[in-house]
């Protein structure tokens, strides 16, 4: 058995309650009863799930399964899932995985920043102003930055660098 690994968004700007999409995806899914205990909770995005391999491929088929069960065709409904086999306890006692360590926002190697477009990263103290590099909330360089295209700043950052390796490449 195999250890599987989560990412939370940051819970104190969202939860799933706050989140239209999230609870959207979740209510249609499948219904608000069945999902009531779940909305206090923090988001754990699907996005920036890994694993061993063994425990991914369990994971992978208690995702398919949800889709099989609910048939949700949302854009985003995966999320839905991942939230809902994980809060539902729908991971535990499975083949294949022996844990599921969950990691807060900006505390572990995927660092999710999705949910804090609500002002620049740089306000936020997650990107270091000489460097760009984007930063865990204890000020360490962060390993993977996922959604940092939301944020305006470092977007034309990172697609500037981009445009430079491509010039590089095909010069």
């Amino acid at each position: 058995d195999g250890l599987l690994y989560f990412f939370e968004e940051n819970s104190e700007v969202a939860k799933i309650k706050d989140s239209s999409f999230n609870s959207r995806w979740l209510k249609n899914a499948y219904g608000n009863d069945a999902v009531l205990p779940f909305l206090d909770k923090p988001i754990i995005c699907s996005g920036s799930t890994m694993g061993e391999q063994v425990a991914i491929e369990s994971y992978l088929r208690g995702m398919v399964a949800q889709f099989d069960k609910t048939k949700c065709k949302l854009k985003g409904c995966d999320q839905g899932f991942h939230n809902y086999i994980y809060y539902s306890g729908g991971l535990s006692n499975v083949e294949g995985i022996r844990d599921v360590v969950v990691y807060e926002q900006g505390k572990g190697i995927i660092n999710n920043l999705g949910v804090l477009r609500a002002k620049p990263l740089k306000e936020w103290g997650l990107v270091e102003d000489e460097t760009m590099k984007v930063l865990n909330w204890d000020k360490s360089v962060s390993a993977v930055a996922h959604q940092f295209d939301r944020d305006g700043d470092l977007n034309k950052h990172l697609k500037g660098i981009r445009q430079q390796y491509l010039k590089s490449y095909w010069a």
